[in-house]
């Protein structure tokens, strides 16, 4: 059995350093995450998108729950104090729902809990931006 505690620890230490590439380390080569902001993608490309919106990462833990019915899934618990470009301070609750590969103990599912109303009215989505002058959003592109 895998030491998922000490995978999400891993992970929320190595977020809230901005250490994308330890993250993304965790996942399998085919591992996806599930966003409300940008639905499901494979987690690379959405961890550069998130490099890319981001200036700084302070998290806190709060807890991490594991199953008690044997399943690998594991569940981190924290605030996430984000520091967009744009230099905007949002702060919320998110629980990260992790689905591991029984054999390699890698990352194959994320699933990212948290409520957007909050970050909608205060902050936007500062995953879209404008273009051209033309006043409706389009998705960023992944960042090379």
């Amino acid at each position: 059995m895998h030491n998922y505690a000490s995978i999400l620890q891993t992970y929320m230490a190595a977020l809230g350093d901005s250490d994308y590439a330890t993250v993304k380390s965790l996942f399998a080569a085919d591992g996806k995450v599930l966003s409300p902001f940008l639905g499901e993608m494979p987690a690379d490309p959405f961890f550069d998108r998130l490099a890319g919106a981001s200036t700084k990462n302070i998290i806190t833990p709060i807890d991490i729950f594991l199953s008690t019915s044997g399943q690998n899934h594991a569940t981190a618990y924290f605030q996430y104090d984000w520091t967009v470009r744009d230099g905007t301070l949002i702060t919320f609750k998110v629980m990260d729902l992790f689905t591991f590969d029984p054999d390699s103990g890698k990352v194959t599912y994320l699933d990212l809990i948290y409520d957007t109303h909050p970050i909608r009215v205060s902050a936007g989505n500062k995953y879209e931006l404008v273009i051209c002058n033309d006043p409706r959003p389009r998705m960023m592109q992944p960042i090379d």
